[in-house]
């Protein structure tokens, strides 16, 4: 990979960890990655996540 390349990649990801989210954005993105269902269950290749992921 380019020295370019990398830098852009790493711009991009401070980007995304400081980019401020909220519920409605993150559902919605781990459904669309068919992590979570329409109804905020995991999906069957992922649901051992239940057990690291807790709601409130």
């Amino acid at each position: 990979m380019e020295n370019n390349q990398v830098k852009l990649l790493k711009a991009l990801a401070k980007n995304i960890r400081t980019e401020k989210k909220d519920r409605v954005k993150v559902m919605t993105s781990l459904q669309s990655a068919k992590i979570l269902t329409k109804h905020e269950n995991f999906t069957g290749a992922y649901s051992n996540l239940k057990r690291v992921v807790t709601s409130k």
